[in-house]
């Protein structure tokens, strides 16, 4: 079942669902969470140690507003979707709505990221 959650960086509230997947219920454990990172062509990329997850639950590609987590990254993608199909291995964890992701777009270059559960 879907969770929602909501994203807290530079004073904006920005939420999002996470989604059934295995690695998606193990984050849900590490709630709340708090990572920095910094903003690249398509995404903020934070260091973050891999969960568990299920490969047949990996993708390649995203859709813009995707958060990922794997390869030792926690990613917010809010761009590229259209050229993204050659990354392989992606694990999604949760998505923010097409139309929060200005929120996102609008972050400075080096941003805290606090994950936790909505409500």
């Amino acid at each position: 079942m879907p969770t929602d959650i909501v994203i807290k960086a530079d004073n904006k509230v920005i939420p999002a669902v996470l989604n059934d997947t295995l690695a998606a219920k193990e984050f849900k454990k590490r709630l709340p969470f708090k990572v920095t990172g910094n903003r690249y062509e398509n995404d903020y990329c934070c260091p973050a140690a891999c969960c568990v997850f299920n490969p047949t639950e990996t993708q390649s590609g995203w859709k813009n507003g995707d958060i990922s987590l794997a390869g030792g990254w926690f990613a917010i993608l809010f761009d590229g979707e259209e050229a993204s199909r050659d990354y392989r291995g992606m694990m999604v964890i949760a998505h923010i709505a097409e139309q929060d992701l200005r929120l996102i777009r609008d972050l400075p270059e080096s941003v805290q990221f606090a994950v936790e559960l909505a409500g």
